[in-house]
């Protein structure tokens, strides 16, 4: 009874063993397809890693100067325009008025010159209207003149008048050519006056020029002046302070760094056998370590036309070829700003 006791016992563990044996066997193969159908799936989806970016600007001066007024710290939300900081503008000021000083004369100076054409053609013109008149009358008195005189000829070889009369009729004759020349180089001097008002028409339009050029200076000092105030570039938050109140700001040199925080993106690269999958407006899950419950919503914004570095190398001449890779921008709105520049960042892509 003992040996057969035993013996459905071993019996019994073996089958027991046996059937243990079977379920490991079952459940590392399901285990294995199960992986290999995971890693399979995760080959062909359309996932990557990369690295939470904003939109960065530095705001520098145009004008180098000590720095009189820091008016944002680290931290601060600005917008595009806000004043930042503010530049010791005494000197330049000083320049503004003395450029004003100086468009100012040379306003007056081209007011002078407009005033001294109109007076110089007004008496110009009186003076040839009044050497016109002369001439007409010159020209009537000589015709006069001649008139008699022929007359007085006439009757004088013909011994009808004294010899004095006929004399001073010639004589009257002689005085009114004279009369005449005279008041026609009058008039010629008068119309050669004119030559006045071309002169002054220039010396006007130097002045004009003057001004002009005076005037531009004071746009540039006031220029210069309103470099003095650094406003925002963009909209967004100050992520970086470079300088301090009292320093020293060269031309150029970064003051602000800005940030805009509320509109993040995430760079990633998709392998050309991929790519043909992504289509710009495509919905994309992004999720953070930070964050491994809180899944955040994109979409592609930008899709590289050139390939960028190798996914995977030929391994011979034949047969493979060079598996290139295309950089594909997502953005990522983050009105809570939990998103953190520098962070990694999962995305998926997708599709249907």
């Amino acid at each position: 009874m003992d040996i057969l006791k035993t013996t459905k016992t071993k019996k019994i563990l073996t089958t027991l063993l046996f059937l243990a044996i079977i379920t490991i066997i079952l459940v590392l193969f399901f285990s294995l397809n199960k992986s290999r159908t995971a890693a399979t799936e995760a080959q062909n989806s359309l996932t990557a890693t990369g690295t939470v970016e904003a939109r960065k600007v530095t705001a520098s001066f145009k004008i180098p100067g000590r720095i009189e007024s820091m008016l944002v710290e680290e931290g601060s939300e600005v917008r595009e325009g806000q004043e930042l900081a503010r530049l010791d503008d005494r000197e330049l000021g000083a320049k503004l008025s003395q450029a004003d000083g100086a468009f100012e004369a040379a306003r007056a100076q081209a007011r002078l010159a407009e005033n001294s054409i109109l007076l110089t053609s007004r008496q110009i013109e009186t003076a040839i209207e009044q050497a016109q008149a002369r001439v007409s009358q010159a020209e009537v008195g000589l015709n006069t003149a001649q008139d008699l005189y022929e007359k007085m000829k006439e009757l004088y070889e013909n011994a009808a008048v004294a010899e004095k009369t006929y004399t001073d009729a010639k004589n009257n004759y002689i005085l009114a050519q004279g009369v005449l020349r005279e008041a026609q180089a009058a008039l010629d001097q008068a119309q050669t006056a004119r030559l006045k008002i071309d002169l002054a028409q220039a010396e006007y339009e130097a002045a004009t020029g003057q001004s002009d050029q005076a005037g531009g200076a004071v746009h540039e000092a006031r220029a210069y002046l309103d470099n003095t105030y650094l406003r925002a570039p963009i909209s967004g938050f100050i992520t970086q302070k470079y300088l301090e109140q009292g320093e020293m700001a060269n031309a150029g040199t970064p003051v602000f760094e800005i940030s805009d925080l509320l509109h993040t993106y995430v760079k990633v690269f998709i392998s050309e056998e991929k790519i043909g999958r992504v289509h710009l407006g495509q919905d994309v899950e992004i999720t953070v370590a930070s964050y491994p419950d809180q899944v955040y919503h994109g979409n592609v914004v930008w899709i590289n036309d050139a390939g960028e570095f190798a996914v995977h190398k030929a391994v011979n001449e034949q047969y493979d070829h060079d598996i290139r890779s295309f950089e594909v921008k997502i953005d990522v709105p983050n009105a809570n700003l939990s998103l953190k520049t520098g962070m990694t960042a999962r995305v998926n892509i997708i599709e249907g």
